[in-house]
């Protein structure tokens, strides 16, 4: 066994790194959170070949903490760069009480990876020393209909590859080896040039009604099934300024809840952008908070 979790430091190879990864996911921390226990946990640290390598004594917290701060050195997947955006760009230039994070937000036919919402919006599309450039082209233009600042973040190796696929407007950001995003070239705001009709595609039905409602007086009296084309005409008739702080404005109310706030503030460091994304109710976010400070030996059962 390992003493004084505090302390340790364990290496993994770079194939473990993909299911390891997993333990940070929405169903990990899901059955953590509403049972106190989990089996996908338990399985992947078995396949990894953990069982056993921690100190049942350890804290959930210091856990997670350890194998990320593994990962981050000899894995640096989708994660890591979704939980730095959190740590140094939400959580370390912005405030939850202000600005709001969302992860793999549809977009036209995209998945954006994370959106960063304040007085605008920041898309940054995560493309790691894993990662091809196959897709990049179109994602961007996706998300040039949509936001206001498009933005690249990627590993020092990947640096010229993603040069020569982005334009003067999109900002390119560095995750260094030593955790630190350095920005190679700043972003352009494009919220002149975003198209009504992809934002409002974006939207949830609540959402959309809202911002009908708020910018036309009502929501037009029309039958059910007639609902989505009417306040779709309506929302195309705003200019793209309008449209996209409208969309601003209603997509931030998905976070800025006092509990939330506090829940994330709970988490360790690892857990950021996990905390963000997972979707746990008021009970299951106390729980998960409690849990962090029980050991592993009862929570993921691998001494």
């Amino acid at each position: 066994m390992i003493e004084g979790m505090k302390k340790q430091k364990i290496i993994i190879m770079s194939n473990q790194g993909p299911a390891l990864t997993r333990l940070f996911s929405a169903t990990v921390i899901k059955e953590l959170a509403s049972s106190g226990w989990s089996g996908l946990g338990v399985k992947i640290l078995k396949d990894a070949g953990l069982s056993g390598v921690f100190d049942p004594s350890t804290t959930l917290r210091s856990f997670f903490d350890t194998i990320y701060d593994a990962l981050f050195h000899s894995y640096r997947s989708e994660y890591i760069y979704k939980n730095v955006i959190a740590q140094k760009i939400l959580l370390g230039i912005h405030s939850l009480n202000t600005s709001f994070m969302l992860t793999e937000f549809r977009s036209a036919l995209c998945r954006a990876d994370v959106v960063l919402l304040n007085g605008t919006s920041t898309v940054y599309e995560i493309k790691s020393a894993y990662d091809s450039m196959g897709r990049l082209s179109r994602q961007l233009q996706a998300y040039r209909q949509l936001f206001d600042k498009v933005c690249v973040i990627t590993a020092p190796s990947q640096v010229e590859n993603v040069k020569q696929h982005i334009a003067d407007d999109v900002g390119l950001l560095v995750l260094s080896d030593r955790n630190t995003l350095t920005t190679i070239q700043e972003p352009s705001s494009m919220k002149n040039s975003v198209v009504p009709s992809a934002i409002f595609d974006s939207l949830r039905r609540k959402e959309y009604e809202e911002i009908v409602r708020m910018r036309f007086g009502a929501v037009p009296d029309v039958p059910n099934t007639r609902i989505y084309q009417a306040c779709h005409d309506l929302f195309c008739t705003l200019d793209p300024v309008d449209a996209h702080d409208s969309m601003v404005l209603v997509l931030k109310k998905r976070g800025g809840s006092k509990r939330l706030n506090e829940f994330i503030e709970s988490v360790p460091s690892s857990l950021k952008a996990a905390s963000l994304s997972c979707k746990l109710s008021a009970k299951e976010q106390s729980r998960f908070s409690l849990l962090l400070n029980s050991v592993i030996g009862d929570c993921l059962s691998i001494c």
